[in-house]
């Protein structure tokens, strides 16, 4: 069964924390930030001129061309890329070990831009990219301690800019992964139904939606969408209580998720209604030997704490399109189908399976 808490699809070796295109981001600060400082740098040149300010103002100036450079590649890939963020990683840290090197103690004002790449790493991509930009800052420190005039001569400071520099990237290290893991377990509450732990609809439709996408939806790859009604719920519920109907709610969805197969997907609508998504299925034959094997839970489900139920079910099921079909749907259309074919079912007595039809995809 594939559960509402398997772990998110990775397209990136890195976590975006949220950002829709965080390079993007990070690229356009380069620019602001980096013009800001230019300017003020270029500011205080103007009025107390020396040649390791006007050193440093032109490392700046450098640095703003290089974000310019950055925003133009960024905004023309549409794939993100881990060498080109490794690579900006590692230059965003260097030119500031450059501006620190250029202007000595007139560049000491600088030292934040250090911590804020720390923590735009680690806050956008996660505890590999963090990695990297702390090693390339220890790197600097240690360049500046052994040749840089006003460091050498102030090695206690160095010093403690690098274990500043540590310290700080193992906190945020820690923060990360507690992030992480607090962003993972909202994402299992949001895709997961409380009463039984199975996907809930709102993870049954990214899924269904991601079926119907793939090319290849013919075939042994064919997906099937079963929904499924209990029959006799509502007596058991009217006869027992609530609290009766809530555990065979959840029996029934113990012992399909036993039944079935790992790479089916099973759901919780709500109420009564639950829905298992058959992966890699080569007809409706084999589309009815799952929902066989979902009649033959019910049928062996004859009571809940010693109270005796009968309960059955009536399935609508439906052959998801793909997307070399003509015909168009989503989530709502496939359903909509598969409910009218329940209905159905549901006219022909108890236990009963029924295939929709193409008109039951047309709106009435």
């Amino acid at each position: 069964m594939e559960q509402a808490h398997q772990p998110a699809r990775r397209t990136y070796a890195f976590a975006w924390s949220g950002h829709r295109n965080p390079e993007r981001e990070q690229a356009t600060l380069r620019v602001w930030m980096g013009a800001a400082v230019l300017l003020a740098y270029g500011t205080f040149a103007w009025f107390h001129p020396s040649h390791d300010v006007a050193l440093l103002t032109r490392v700046i100036a450098l640095y703003v061309c290089y974000g310019a450079f950055s925003l133009l590649v960024v905004s023309r890939m549409s794939a993100p890329s881990v060498a080109r963020l490794t690579v900006t990683t590692i230059a965003d840290q260097s030119i500031l070990g450059l501006a620190l090197a250029a202007g000595g103690a007139t560049a000491l004002p600088m030292l934040w831009v250090m911590f804020w790449f720390l923590i735009g790493s680690g806050c956008r991509y996660g505890k590999q990219t963090l990695a990297v930009s702390c090693s390339t800052a220890l790197i600097v420190v240690l360049a500046l301690g052994t040749w840089q005039p006003w460091w050498r001569a102030n090695l206690p400071a160095a010093i403690g800019l690098g274990l500043s520099v540590l310290a700080a990237s193992v906190y945020l290290s820690v923060l990360v992964d507690r992030l992480g893991s607090a962003n993972r377990d909202l994402a299992r509450q949001a895709s997961t139904d409380p009463l039984t732990g199975l996907s809930n609809r709102y993870a049954l439709e990214n899924i269904v939606n991601r079926a119907m996408a793939a090319p290849a939806a013919g075939g042994d790859n064919a997906t099937a969408l079963l929904l499924i009604d209990l029959d006799g719920f509502k007596e058991v519920n009217d006869t027992y209580g609530h609290a009766v109907g809530d555990m065979l709610l959840q029996s029934f969805a113990q012992q399909l998720a036993r039944r079935m197969r790992k790479s089916d997907t099973i759901a919780r609508l709500g109420g009564d209604e639950f829905v298992v998504l058959a992966h890699q299925v080569r007809d409706r034959a084999a589309v009815l030997l799952v929902a066989d094997g979902i009649h033959s839970v019910l049928g062996a489900l004859t009571s809940v704490q010693e109270r005796p139920v009968s309960v059955s079910a009536s399935i609508g099921a439906c052959l998801l399109p793909g997307a070399t079909t003509t015909r168009q749907a989503d989530m709502t259309a496939v359903l909509r189908a598969a409910d009218r074919a329940m209905y159905r079912a549901k006219s022909l007595g108890q236990g009963k399976t029924v295939f929709a039809e193409p008109r039951d995809f047309e709106l009435h």
